[in-house]
């Protein structure tokens, strides 16, 4: 659950259940990485008590073969951890997506979200999950709306706090839930490192050679705020995001007139995947940054590398930020750093081609 999120909004649908066409063969994207095929099976009986990041206790299966996840950042982390697991999405995969993404995934019902539309209970239940496992940050209402989903549908409901500097230990304890406890090594020691790497290096970068930063979503003045979870990858690397308000809502952004912007006049501007040609109207070419050619495109596929949703995806983005902004400290490869994460996090074996189209609109513009 996302900080500042309004109480969930549980939403039921007829009995009938819609399900998803079944997939078709393999595009030709990406290759899969090992094979699929989790067990369809009934729920173990033998149980364990867990105490959840929300102080609930809760009685899990002691042996967990079928998940569902609360949302669309549940669904990214428990996705790289277990994704023949899951029994359902938070939101389904589009044909762009499906470029990174195994296509026996399109045959998962869709189930909804605790926040926003609401989750469809109906459809949760007829999946027969094992647990429903939400990740993310805690809102006031956490216990009593976890609680309520629990009571209705019957199944497991835990909590696990994360964020992009706590994903290492969100991916441990999800290994203690699931059973997963390698991959889940692999994918905490992926990140430990990968952090830990980037705040070493940037520790070096003097103070007045760390930019500034402006993130502009859709018509470029939709602001991406800084100290929210959807700026958290700007913050790790040390850049100074140029707007800080605590008005953002729930999606981490505030919009902005180009008075304002002007006068933050930030030294480098990113703009969301799609909307950088942005840049070419007239009324942007005032900007420092503009005028510089300092602007760049964050890269996407299956996500927006900073955010959209700000979960696993931000570790790639904030990799390829920091090689961005301080070329001299970081001098990543970075086509052999996406092939790296793909592999690890999307079970995808990225193509030299592939991650290059990924990066295109992420060297200066000229």
């Amino acid at each position: 659950m996302v900080k500042g999120m309004a109480r969930m909004a549980i939403r039921s649908v007829g009995t009938a259940l819609a399900v998803l066409a079944l997939a078709v063969a393999a595009t030709t994207g990406c290759a899969t990485v090992g094979a699929p095929g989790g067990s369809a099976g009934q729920p173990a009986t033998a149980t364990i008590e867990y105490t959840d990041d929300a102080g609930r206790q809760v009685r899990l299966p002691a042996a967990i073969e079928r998940i569902a996840p609360s949302g669309p950042m549940a669904q990214l982390v428990l996705f790289a951890l277990c994704p023949d697991k899951l029994v359902g999405l938070a939101s389904d995969f589009n044909n762009e997506q499906f470029r990174y993404i195994d296509r026996k995934y399109a045959s998962l019902p869709v189930f909804g979200s605790f926040y926003g539309s609401g989750l469809n209970l109906e459809a949760v239940m007829k999946a027969r999950p094992q647990v429903i496992i939400d990740v993310g940050d805690a809102t006031g209402t956490a216990v009593a709306d976890l609680d309520a989903v629990q009571a209705k549908t019957g199944v497991p409901t835990v909590f696990v706090s994360s964020s992009m500097g706590a994903l290492a230990s969100t991916f441990e304890k999800l290994g203690d839930i699931t059973g997963d406890r390698a991959p889940a090594a692999e994918l905490a020691d992926y990140v430990s490192r990968t952090l830990a790497d980037i705040t070493q290096k940037v520790a070096s970068v003097p103070a007045s050679a760390r930019p500034t930063v402006y993130y502009g979503q859709d018509n470029g003045l939709t602001a991406v705020v800084g100290g929210t979870t959807h700026g958290a990858a700007i913050d790790a690397v040390g850049a100074t995001n140029v707007v800080h308000s605590a008005g953002a809502g729930r999606s981490g952004t505030v919009l902005v007139s180009m008075e304002q912007l002007m006068l933050w006049n930030p030294q480098i501007i990113l703009f969301a995947p799609g909307s950088a040609k942005n840049a070419a109207g007239s009324q942007w070419q005032g900007l420092s940054a503009v005028a510089a050619h300092r602007y760049y495109e964050i890269p996407s596929g299956p996500y927006n590398w900073l955010d959209q949703p700000p979960s696993v995806n931000q570790i790639i983005g904030a990799v390829w930020l920091a090689n961005l902004l301080y070329p001299q400290v970081f001098q990543y490869d970075m086509t052999q750093q996406a092939q790296r994460f793909y592999r690890l996090f999307y079970h995808c074996e990225l193509s030299d081609a592939q991650a290059r189209a990924l990066l295109a609109g992420s060297t200066p513009a000229r």
